[in-house]
């Protein structure tokens, strides 16, 4: 059976705990200000139904991969360039 949520709550901040109807106070404490018996399966279908928002979907737009073949007088001028690192050895 779901819980039916009272009008206060939400101006009040209350959220269902086994013991009943309950606010966070100061300095950590809880204080249960409706007394009720509410199961762990309704209290998890209550913050399922009212405090968690839906997970936003993000669509990832990658790069189309363009495979071009370089010709062979340019493949061989750029792959015997000297690199950073070898001229970091001399």
């Amino acid at each position: 059976m779901a819980i039916k949520t009272p009008k206060w709550v939400e101006t009040a901040g209350a959220y269902p705990t086994v013991n009943g109807w309950t606010v966070d106070r100061p300095k950590g404490k809880k204080e249960v200000v409706k007394a009720a018996k509410f199961s762990a399966e309704e209290i998890a279908e209550w913050h399922g139904e009212s405090g968690a928002e839906e997970a936003v979907i993000q669509t990832l737009h990658e790069a189309p991969v363009v495979e071009v073949e370089v010709a062979k007088p340019v493949y061989d001028f750029y792959s015997t360039m000297p690199t950073e690192s070898s001229e970091q050895e001399d």
